[in-house]
């Protein structure tokens, strides 16, 4: 089952942080995880191929000084973890809820855990089964998606790209590779598999991008830098027998992340809702 859960958290003290830290985001879920689920998170870790979870940046009010993200003591503060497996869910709450974890650290920084939640109640909280996700994906011909943080993929073979109509100078959104990225996952950990190369064929051939509002963003991962597309974007669909899996990946992208380093803060992403743009409240 696909489940987004927000992990609040606050620092008890003021406390600076390196502005893009999603790895450190990354190292402090797999030490939660190690208390639950030691031989999981070593696999985890270890684990090279599809993973099935993201984490997002640390996300709170701050203020920027001398290249250092400064939070005051107090300041309500979150993490949203994606799980594409409700298993690995269970030994991260396990671990919550069984009051065995009370800090965790970000870099050098320590925060007090506060509460998780999964209900779709609030903005990024949500679960859906699977089948859920299928039996909820519409026909609707026009999808509006937004990129949080930096999305970007890794080198792979040139092939025909879906060109924006637009005036905008951001052309490094790349639809086929986000679509790529999403079927590969859904074919990972859903029990019902979709056909990549159908799905990516009807992609190429009737998907036409027609708005695109984006900039790109670097992240600094302390060893290495990685530049990615944030932003949002609206494409259509011509008719196409694919149109509902593309749109059950457009959904399912809110649980998978977008392209590269998704678990370590890249690649968030959802669909918004309706031609306005709208997010969900």
């Amino acid at each position: 089952m696909p489940i987004s859960a927000v992990l609040y958290l606050m620092p008890m003290e003021n406390v600076r942080i390196r502005p893009t830290m999603g790895h450190h985001a990354h190292a402090a879920f797999l030490s939660l995880l190690q208390l639950g689920n030691p031989e999981r998170a070593e696999q985890l870790h270890a684990q090279s191929d599809q993973k099935p979870f993201t984490v997002s940046p640390l996300i709170g009010n701050s203020r920027l000084e001398d290249g250092w993200l400064r939070f005051q003591a107090g300041t309500a503060c979150h993490i949203r973890i994606t799980f594409l497996q409700d298993d690995l869910f269970a030994d991260l709450g396990r671990v919550f809820y069984s009051n065995a974890q009370q800090e965790i650290r970000l870099g050098s920084a320590i925060f007090r855990l506060d509460r998780l939640i999964s209900s779709p109640s609030e903005k990024w909280s949500n679960h859906q089964s699977y089948q859920d996700l299928l039996n909820s994906a519409a026909s609707e011909a026009e999808i509006h998606l937004k990129f949080y943080s930096p999305t970007a993929f890794r080198p792979m073979e040139s092939h025909p790209q879906v060109k924006a109509e637009s005036n905008t100078t951001s052309t490094i959104l790349d639809l086929v590779r986000c679509f790529r990225s999403w079927v590969r996952k859904w074919n990972a950990f859903a029990p019902q598999s979709i056909d990549k190369s159908q799905l990516l064929s009807a992609v190429e051939q009737n998907l036409r991008l027609t708005q695109i509002n984006g900039r790109l963003r670097q992240l600094d991962f302390g060893n290495f830098k990685e530049n990615g597309f944030v932003g949002d974007c609206t494409f259509e669909i011509a008719n196409s027998d694919q149109i509902r899996w593309i749109n059950l990946l457009t959904d399912f992208a809110f649980y998978a992340g977008t392209g590269y380093k998704a678990t370590m803060g890249m690649g968030q992403t959802r669909r918004l809702n309706g031609r306005n743009n709208h997010e969900p409240k």
